[in-house]
């Protein structure tokens, strides 16, 4: 467990493979060009919501933080936390400390964002060890997935040793299916795509407690089941005449978090 790799190529054994280095798209380039997908949707989502929840002075921690897709929402709708620290194996990945997230025109961070911002290259299972402070909200979406599990259990072990108490985790990443061997992914860019019960254990044991779940995406078929159950398929069907499947079926994703294909799990340090 040892290799860092951009994706999982023929050959390469998911079991060896400390992370992939592999992004998800930029959401805001592709919902610019009006070419997205309803994963570049969910994405969109699941960023603006989190940032409704940074509060005035908070500090974040954006772990795994890639390009840094909360920093325009944050730069817009949360002027006001106390910094903003990014994390990621890869500092290739941290584009936003040199230009917009957006767009890619050049920024100076220290005069573009209306709050500090930091970036600290680390293995985010290693990561307490070089960070200087503790957090009020940590972000970890759509990366953990990229890790070996045991990396992955590590970096949760990491995110509470930076937490402060009462401190909020959101947790994004695949729900596979309980009966799945976790290596058999679904993206190349993924090496451990967790279950659902192994990642309530291991927030449990990290010292974490889960306080709610929402699902991120969730596929039609199981949507118009699960809306049939509790009467209102006829406002489903009605809407899906409209609204284009890319913002329908993440819309109303989070009702159903144990069906959905895409999960986040809202916890407190305990």
């Amino acid at each position: 467990m040892s290799k860092i790799v951009h994706r999982i190529e023929p050959g390469i054994n998911r079991q060896d493979v400390l992370c992939t280095t592999y992004q998800m798209r930029n959401v805001y380039r592709q919902l610019g060009d009006g070419f997205f997908s309803v994963l570049d949707v969910m994405n969109y989502i699941q960023h603006h919501q989190i940032v409704k929840w940074c509060r005035k002075g908070s500090h974040i921690l954006d772990v795994c933080c890639g390009r840094g897709l909360l920093l325009p929402l944050l730069r817009y709708l949360a002027k006001d936390i106390g910094s903003y620290t990014g994390v990621d194996i890869e500092p290739n990945n941290a584009i936003w400390m040199h230009q917009r997230v957006t767009d890619g025109k050049p920024v100076t961070p220290k005069e573009y964002y209306p709050f500090p911002v930091s970036f600290v290259q680390a293995n985010v299972a290693e990561m307490a060890a070089k960070l200087t402070r503790k957090f009020d909200v940590l972000v970890y979406t759509s990366s953990i997935e990229h890790m070996h599990k045991d990396a992955g259990m590590a970096s949760l072990v990491e995110c509470r040793k930076v937490s402060k108490p009462g401190a909020i985790l959101v947790l994004t990443c695949p729900n596979t299916p309980e009966g799945q061997d976790g290596y058999d992914t679904q993206y190349a860019a993924h090496v451990y795509e967790w279950k659902r019960s192994e990642l309530l254990d291991g927030l449990t044991q990290a010292g974490f407690k889960v306080i709610t779940e929402y699902g991120l995406l969730i596929d039609g078929k199981t949507l118009r089941q699960e809306a049939d159950k509790l009467g209102f398929l006829p406002i489903v069907e009605r809407l899906s005449k409209f609204i284009p499947s890319e913002w329908l079926l993440p819309v109303f994703a989070p009702l159903f978090p144990k069906q959905s294909k895409e999960i986040a799990f809202i916890c407190k340090a305990v």
